[in-house]
């Protein structure tokens, strides 16, 4: 077995090119050793006795601060795992969090990678995070998603960006957004908040926040101002699993409630709507009734067919973004 001082010599010396401040250990004692010790607990008993472990791993700790100038912590951005059976040590760097808003200005980029579409808003990310970061990999965790079609505007969407094994730690975040806005050719937007631990990850995801949204509807009929008051007044929904998304969501009824529709612009048989939901309703079914999974509808409102043409999401009232 290599001597351990030598393998924590090691250790920190493969650590230089990696940025960090502060840094864990996880430490395997010898299969013999950790016997060994079992059996002495076994016949003296353990009062009064530290671990072996315990006692190595303190000191190995505290040569490592003595070698490196880092400092020990729980949380460390980098995590020394000792084996001392095999005389190894590996290195695991501990993931970055950001928590951000992201606007997509244009439409048929997917929030997440998607074999099927070219562009999304996440691999942008992604690129921008490799350059910068020297990570390995980077994901983002969005609080929902919109369509491909549709677009993100407003203030945008909450999410969190994981950093994964980032080599650089102390990267300007106004350089990452910059990077995105470039790579992306201005698609896509992106506002560093701050840095968060991994539980905003959780948090991010299942919070459920009201949203509005701006839609174009095409009716194949005349609508008068009696049909818009009807559509206009639609409050409590009933939602069945729509029939697009049937194949991969459970089908089942959900109720919806929409909290105000007005109309902004009306051009004959073409009227903008701008909708305001709790998180969660079908927004072109909403419209479509999606025949008949969804009641009431526009169209059902309107007594003839309505397709929405194009989607916005303008808002999204979330609250993380305020915590400290």
């Amino acid at each position: 077995m290599m001597d351990y001082e030598q393998l924590i010599t090691s250790a920190v010396e493969s650590a230089k090119g990696i940025e960090y401040e502060s840094f864990t250990t996880s430490l395997r004692l010898p299969e013999s050793a950790a016997k060994e010790e079992e059996n002495v607990f076994k016949r003296d008993g353990i009062i009064g006795k530290e671990a072996l472990k315990t006692r190595m791993g303190r000191e190995v700790r505290e040569k490592i601060e003595k070698i490196s100038g880092k400092k020990m912590d729980l949380n460390g951005d980098i995590v020394f795992k000792f084996d001392l059976d095999s005389s190894t040590v590996g290195i695991e760097i501990k993931p970055l969090f950001l928590l951000c808003k992201y606007r997509k200005l244009v439409r048929g980029i997917s929030q997440t990678r998607w074999d099927k579409y070219d562009s999304s808003v996440e691999g942008f990310i992604v690129d921008a995070a490799e350059e910068l970061y020297g990570c390995t990999n980077a994901f983002l965790h969005g609080s929902g998603r919109e369509d491909v079609d549709v677009r993100m505007l407003g203030d945008g969407r909450i999410c969190v960006v994981e950093i994964v094994e980032p080599r650089k730690r102390s990267v300007d975040t106004k350089m990452l957004e910059e990077r995105v806005r470039e790579i992306s050719q201005g698609a896509v937007e992106l506002r560093v908040i701050r840095q968060v631990g991994n539980e905003y990850v959780w948090i991010t995801k299942e919070a459920h926040f009201d949203k509005e949204y701006e839609a174009e509807v095409e009716f194949s009929g005349e609508i008068d101002e009696e049909m818009l008051g009807r559509i206009t007044a639609i409050r409590a929904v009933e939602q069945r699993t729509p029939l697009r998304v049937k194949h991969r969501r459970a089908d089942m009824v959900r109720k919806k409630h929409v909290l105000n529709i007005e109309v902004c612009e009306k051009n004959e048989k073409r009227i903008k709507f701008r909708i305001k939901t709790e998180a969660g309703t079908y927004i072109k079914e909403l419209i479509s009734g999606d025949d008949g999974r969804t009641r009431p509808s526009f169209a059902e409102a309107a007594g003839c067919t309505a397709k929405c043409t194009s989607l916005d999401v303008i808002n999204v009232y979330e609250y993380i973004s305020e915590w400290w």
